[in-house]
């Protein structure tokens, strides 16, 4: 769903659900922010799942960087002595 579809249905689901009114200052921010909203974008986002691969994969590039970082010191160390 585009950012533009989604914002839309958001407003629908105050309105028609939550029985918000229209004409209330944030309801209006909301519609000049779907007016501005490129119909064509579409925000990058992800599942639970992709969320806890991603965090594993970071997890994994911060041990890899502390390693390789450890073992520059360890050689700095073995040259200065």
């Amino acid at each position: 769903m585009k950012d533009r579809e989604f914002l839309i249905w958001i407003y629908d689901r105050l309105v028609e659900v939550h029985h918000e009114e229209e004409h209330f200052d944030y309801m209006l921010k909301l519609r000049g922010i779907i007016r501005t909203t490129d119909p064509d974008n579409e925000s990058l986002w992800q599942s639970k799942n992709s969320l806890k691969d991603q965090q594993s994969k970071d997890l994994e590039m911060k041990r890899a960087i502390e390693f390789f970082d450890g073992n520059i010191v360890n050689v700095k160390e073995e040259i200065n002595d």
